[in-house]
């Protein structure tokens, strides 16, 4: 029988995960918007990893204040 638990996440750790991965995501556009030519598929790849940064700032932001 599987066992059904609710796994609390630390939200100091929690936190500290998002701020990273937002800033990863923030060198990676960096590094496309350096380029003087993008491909099709770099400028969806940079289209994709801006809403990806964005919504990561979002939940930063909603863990650091609340929802609003």
């Amino acid at each position: 029988m599987a066992r059904s638990q609710s796994r609390q996440v630390d939200p100091l750790k929690e936190l500290d995960r998002l701020e990273r991965r937002h800033n990863k995501l923030k060198e990676r556009v960096a590094e496309y918007e350096a380029r003087l030519f993008l491909s099709n598929s770099e400028q969806l790849d940079l289209l994709k990893l801006k809403k990806e940064k964005l919504a990561t700032k979002d939940a930063i932001q909603n863990l650091r204040t609340g929802p609003s």
